[in-house]
């Protein structure tokens, strides 16, 4: 293998080492001796295993290849998600495949808990840093890896200067992490700031900015209420900042060429994205009004506030959603399937490629009524290339037939229809409370160990790229048969 693989593997388990410290002096802070020492094993463990990874990969070559990158985006999720999910195993609060899961949906930001009651602040501050690690390692493939190993269907496209798609170097990668993190960071503080003033205390506007930011979305507190307008208002601009093409403003602040903003503000994509969040939004509160949920105001802000969440895939405790109509949910499934804008650090398909596809389909039809036009799609006065429209009718594709294996697997563990799809549905576009819609916390507990595994792998498949596995799927077919000849 790569000897850059793991050395990458040991410096991201050096980053989740660093990280643990935080909850860890938080817990000296508030003078928790038992979580003091859940925190020092798993960082003891995390930090050994990073040291030991590196030292054994001396001399790593200075770039990685297609197929390494494909390797490296599949198991990092999976090493990360393990030790990452060691102070939910010390802790005692779950098992060692519950606390996997819970980690891998943390760090995957699909926002689903398996713990129903957690009051020890510190592992509530590490809960909200997985979803906050989760969304920055997201943008950083983004911004380095993702590019050059699948060419992310329609991100090029969308983005006023090119993005680097060449050979993935260390150089590469080392310097973009650090600005990446340092503009990820600037989000969060204000984050932090807006949640400040809409009145919520430091500790829950930190977790709450890391949540939002990263699109996250699973925070425990009190301090979560639908009724705050100030806080509802906050979290809005949050998840629709986070929703938006967050590459477009990485490039705008690291070439300081802050015109390009206004490409994010005016094109199409991000027009349907806040329409869709005001029209649906409208919909969802009329219908609770007319269902006698609310009073109109309240109505109002509960569907704006809803769909806001779900259009951006943060979702949240759906404490609310649960008792509402089966017409509410499915709104908040469809949005939620929909996805923000492409370059995003929300999951589902994403509107630019919905786009794409609907422009296809009426191109489709108008040569059949006149066989001899020619004809190009344009999206604001861009020609789409014929090659990044195949290539999203093939994403397309896949995604459907993965979301129709994912409900026939998930179904065989004696779920019905309808359960199996929002499990299906909530672990691919990386929204976790639609696991909750139809099925409850004891009969998710209970599923089998490999569905349980099975719903880890649709979640790291959600967050990272389908075209990424596929690509690992078949190299090791052709190294395999390379071999064999």
């Amino acid at each position: 293998m790569d000897k850059l693989i793991p050395y990458l593997m040991g410096r991201a388990l050096l980053l989740c080492s660093a990280c643990m410290a935080i909850p860890f002096a938080y817990s000296i802070y508030l003078h928790h001796s038992f979580m003091m020492g859940v925190f020092g094993q798993s960082i003891c463990i995390t930090l050994l295993t990073a040291i030991l990874l590196i030292k054994k990969s001396t001399n790593p070559p200075e770039s990685l290849s297609v197929y390494g990158g494909a390797i490296f985006l599949c198991a990092i999720w999976v090493t990360i998600g393990f030790f990452g999910g060691l102070p939910y195993y010390f802790s005692h609060y779950l098992g060692p495949i519950d606390a996997f899961v819970e980690s891998v949906s943390g760090f995957t930001t699909t926002g689903y808990t398996n713990i129903l009651s957690l009051q020890d602040p510190a592992l509530i501050l590490w809960r909200s840093m997985t979803q906050w690690m989760g969304g920055g390692m997201i943008l950083m493939f983004i911004a380095t890896v993702l590019p050059a190993i699948t060419g992310m269907f329609g991100i090029s496209f969308a983005m006023p200067v090119a993005l680097k798609t060449g050979i993935v170097t260390i150089n590469r990668l080392r310097k973009n992490t650090r600005r990446l993190s340092i503009f990820y960071a600037l989000l969060t503080i204000i984050g932090v700031f807006f949640f400040s003033i809409a009145g919520l205390g430091t500790y829950d506007a930190i977790n709450f900015a890391m949540v939002t930011i990263s699109t996250g979305g699973c925070y425990f507190s009190d301090a979560y209420l639908y009724n705050n307008v100030w806080f509802a208002s906050a979290a809005i601009v949050g998840l629709i900042a986070a929703g938006g093409n967050v590459i477009i403003y990485w490039q705008a602040i690291k070439r300081r060429q802050y015109s390009m903003l206004k490409k994010t503000v005016r094109n199409s994509e991000f027009h349907i994205f806040v329409l869709i969040i005001l029209v649906i939004g409208l919909i969802c509160g009329l219908h609770l009004y007319h269902n006698n949920y609310y009073n109109l105001s309240d109505s109002l802000l509960y569907g704006f506030f809803s769909v806001a969440l779900y259009a951006g895939t943060t979702g949240a405790p759906p404490f609310e959603v649960l008792t509402w109509t089966d017409f509410d949910k499915m709104l908040l499934i469809v949005v939620a399937s929909i996805g923000g804008c492409i370059g995003s650090l929300a999951g589902g398909f994403k509107i630019l490629r919905l786009m794409i596809l609907f422009k296809s389909c009426a191109n489709e039809m108008t040569r059949t009524i006149h066989p001899d036009i020619i004809m190009t799609m344009k999206i604001d006065g861009e020609i789409v290339p014929s090659k990044v429209i195949n290539r999203i009718l093939g994403f397309f594709f896949i995604v459907f037939i993965t979301i129709a294996i994912s409900i026939l697997v998930i179904s065989a563990a004696g779920l019905d229809m309808q359960q199996s799809m929002d499990i299906a549905i909530a672990c691919i576009t990386s929204t976790g409370p639609i696991m909750l819609f139809h099925t409850s916390h004891s009969e998710i507990l209970a599923l089998p160990v490999i569905v349980k595994l099975f719903c880890c792998f649709l979640m790291v498949l959600g967050k990272l790229d389908i075209f990424a596995f596929l690509i690992l799927i078949f190299g090791s077919r052709q190294q395999l048969l390379h071999k064999h000849w």
